[in-house]
């Protein structure tokens, strides 16, 4: 099993979820990065086109959007964000990758 941190941003980010939405990442973040191989491309999990200050890699879970990177021995959550039609709200406010 891989060990996964979150960055001190995605910890307030999940803070700031609904639970649902807590439960639902919780699962999903299980499932894909500690049980499986969070580098292993799937339809739901891949390595993002654009380089991006803020992570290598995205996990689709629903409308929610979990974005990570890789490092020597496990896997850091960096931001938690919802996807809405064709922009992606984090805290509130549409970013950019």
């Amino acid at each position: 099993m891989a060990l996964v941190e979150f960055a001190p941003d995605a910890v307030r980010q999940f803070k700031k979820l609904p639970k649902l939405a807590r439960a639902a990442i919780k699962e999903g973040i299980q499932t894909h990065l500690v049980k499986a191989d969070p580098g292993q491309t799937s339809r739901n999990k891949f390595r993002l086109r654009r380089v991006s200050p803020y992570a290598d890699y995205e996990l689709r879970l629903g409308a929610w959007r979990v974005f990570y990177r890789i490092v020597p021995g496990g896997t850091v959550v960096t931001l938690l964000g919802e996807k809405r039609g064709s922009a992606l709200i984090i805290e509130g406010e549409e970013i950019a990758l």
